[in-house]
Formats: structure tokens, sequence, C-alpha cells
């Protein structure tokens, strides 16, 4: 049934009762652990822990050779990097209806996390690392904040006086969300690092290591203002619901922001310089498009949706049957990773309040092992 559904945090407070531990000197330090938040942003409860990859490891020492062979924790390396990114309107406190005025954050992060061909190789492929060769890694980050004022309005532009459930009826609507932005937080990272072997990988010399990091970031104080427009429509014909939406066209935020560089110099140590301090830059959220579809089939709402997200598509599918003041529901979707995910909930009204709770699996881990997360919601009707 139609409504304003709200989503419940309980992943953040879970996460905030049980932080992450940052410090690597602590027993309980667990990268596995930090690296799995940036694959999924822990807003639903999560049953348990994303396993880490696990196999026997095997090391084969030549004189001048060294192969290191990960299992199937090989798999952390594919061979075309590791990407995550998330984009996240909401959730919003809006009032009215057909015009409604709205406030509400906008999230957004990205990584893309490359190795060289020869460290590729030696983690991801079985490759024996060898003497004279420099192995490096490239990580490319970046993810920021801002509050939005959002004003939307929606109307229909045929068929606004017929019944859409009719088979010849047809009635298309459409609808755009305009956003004015403040900035709260911004930062990226452009990172570089390696090490080359020497001559005898178990000589006297030791290895040769490189790095260079440069970052640029931005507080509230630095955060400036922004704007960003939402499209879509939609068409009903015959008891078949049928849109498409365009989010964040042209999305950018101004900031003042300060870059920093810290490298290793030729002697070996570690150097930091600013680069540039209140630097004016604009920063851009990516664009994502959803086409969707909805009918019923006697009393079960059927639905299935397809979004083009910053990386890769993924796609949805759904079934809904209330039963009285109850709700069931199921539902598959097609990850970025392709693995197919599932998903069931319930759903109880009472009168103009009701309350949603799901159990879904998904990969978003370091493993792509299906893990089990909790999402909740309220609903006002």
């Amino acid at each position: 049934e139609e409504g304003r559904h709200i989503s419940v945090p309980l992943g953040l407070i879970q996460l905030a009762s049980n932080p992450p531990v940052f410090d690597p000197k602590d027993p309980n330090f667990n990268a596995f652990e930090l690296a799995n938040l940036l694959y999924d942003l822990p807003w639903n409860l999560r049953i348990g822990t994303s396993p880490a990859p696990a196999s026997d490891v095997a090391i084969s020492i030549a004189r001048n050779s060294l192969l290191v062979d990960l299992g199937d924790a090989a798999r952390i390396f594919p061979s075309d990097g590791t990407r995550v990114a998330m984009v996240e309107n909401g959730p919003d406190l809006s009032f009215g209806h057909s015009l409604a005025v709205g406030v509400g954050p906008v999230i957004q992060y990205q990584d893309e996390l490359t190795l060289d061909p020869n460290l590729q190789g030696a983690l991801g492929g079985g490759d024996a690392f060898l003497p004279n060769t420099r192995y490096a890694i490239n990580d490319d980050a970046s993810g920021q904040v801002a509050a939005g004022l959002k004003i939307s309005y929606a109307t229909a532009i045929l068929g606004s006086n017929s019944d859409p459930s009719q088979p010849t009826d047809l009635g298309v609507y459409v609808g755009a969300r305009a956003k004015l932005l403040r900035g709260i937080g911004y930062a990226d990272v452009h990172a570089v690092g390696g090490v080359t072997t020497p001559d005898t990988l178990f000589g006297k010399d030791s290895l040769g290591v490189d790095y260079s990091v440069i970052y640029r970031t931005s507080d509230p104080a630095g955060g400036g203002m922004g704007y960003g427009l939402d499209l879509g429509v939609a068409a009903v014909l015959g008891g078949i619901e049928a849109g498409i939406g365009v989010n964040d066209i042209r999305t950018q935020l101004r900031w003042k922001t300060r870059v920093r560089q810290v490298f290793r110099d030729s002697l070996g140590n570690s150097t930091s310089t600013d680069l540039a301090v209140d630097e004016p830059f604009t920063s851009t959220i990516p664009l994502t498009v959803v086409a969707n579809v909805a009918t019923h089939l006697g009393p079960t709402l059927m639905a299935a949706d397809a979004v083009r997200g910053p990386l890769d598509w993924s796609a949805h599918t759904g079934a809904e049957q209330w039963l009285g003041g109850v709700a069931l529901r199921a539902g598959l979707s097609l990850d970025g990773n392709r693995l197919l995910q599932y998903a069931g909930g319930v759903g109880l009204k009472l009168g103009h309040f009701g309350i949603d709770l799901a159990v879904a699996t998904n990969s978003s881990n370091l493993s792509h092992t299906r893990a089990l997360e909790v999402g909740a919601g309220v609903a006002l009707y």
C-alpha cells in the first residue's frame, strides 16, 4: 500500500555501540572488518560477522624466488582491481504531496584500488616474487557528505481524469526534485606505493620502498553551496505501472580545501608538505538511473527494477501480499558482483502507522560470501 516509509538505521546504532578498532597495535584490530565497512555502509543490522577470506597459504622459497599461494584468499586481488561505491539520498524528512519540501543528507563515496601487473600476478595469480622488480599498488578514494533542502513536484500530463486500471486508459506522470545543498565534509586520496626487490631476494640488500599520498580535505567550515536535480517519468496502463528516474543530474558542491602530500624522499625519510590551502574545488555526485515496473496479479503486487549505479548495474524483483493489516514480502536481487541475493519480510499496519521488518542476504564483503542483515522501518499511511 502507498505510504511514506522511513528506514531506521539499526546498523549505525550497532556500529556506535561496538565501534571498530583502528589501532593496529590493539589485539582486537581487524583489518578485514574495517575494509568491509567500505564495501557495505552499515545502515542495516548485521547478523554475525562477515567471514574473512580463509584458505591454506602455501609458501615456496628458493635462493632467488619467493612464491606465495593464497588459495581462495587470492580473490581479494582480482585482475581488474577492487571497486566500491555508494550514493545515498536521504532518508528525508518531507512535507507535502504533489508539491513537497524536505530536508535530508546526501552521502557519496567511491574507492578504486588496483595492483600493478607484477603485484597482482604475485598475490592473485600465484606468480613468484622475483629480484630487481618493482611491485606497486594504487588507490583512489573520495567521499563527501552534504545536507540538502529538497523541493519536489509531480503532476499528470496525460490521463489525469481517466481510470488507469482500464486497459485502454493511459496515465503519464512526471516529477522533478531540485536540491540546494550545503557541504559538510569532503576528502579524497590518491596514493601510490611500491617496493623494489634487490638483486638477491634474501641477500644483504633491503627492499627499496617508495610511496606518495596526495589528499584533499575540507571540514564544515570549508563547505560551500551546491545544487542538484532529479527527474522522473511514470506511465500507468491496464494495471501496469512503469517508470524511469535519473538522479543527481549535474549535482555539484563547492569547497575550500587543503591539499597535502606525504611521500618518502630519496634518503628514506617520510616528508609531508602543504600543496595548497583554501583552494577552491568543485566535487560532483555520480548520476544514477533507475527503471522499474509493477503490476498486480490478483491480490499480489509484483515489482522489479534495474539500477545503474556509479560503477555497476544491479537488479531486484519482489512480491507483496496483504492479509488484512499484515503484509508478507519476498524478493530476489542480482548485486554488482553478479551474485543472487534473497530477502523476506513482514509489515504490520496499525491505522495510519506501520512497522516493517526484513531479513536479506548480501555479499558486500571481501570474501564475497553471503551474510545476513536485518532492516527495519516505520510507515505513515
